[in-house]
């Protein structure tokens, strides 16, 4: 069974992703059940670009398995002071 996911991700992690498209988002299908760190790998980002993962509003852990039709957004590391 696959799932079928909304992506959308923020601050400098759009670059990562060809052709994003920051209003829509991506969609991405993965197989279930997959975590928020197969996402990761599968977008191609490197897990230390992220900061905050949420999954229909909720935060996530990296070993979170995706429920379909879900959205996920991605968020950079926020740093300061």
């Amino acid at each position: 069974m696959d799932v079928e996911l909304t992506v959308k991700v923020y601050g400098t992690l759009e670059k990562h992703i060809p052709g994003y498209d920051p209003q829509t988002g991506c969609s991405v299908q993965m197989m279930y059940p997959s975590t928020v760190a197969d996402l990761i790998a599968r977008l191609g980002i490197s897990p230390k670009r992220i900061g905050i993962v949420s999954i229909n509003g909720r935060l996530a852990k990296q070993e979170d398995i995706l429920p379909d039709r879900a959205l996920v957004k991605v968020f950079h590391p926020i740093f300061g002071g």
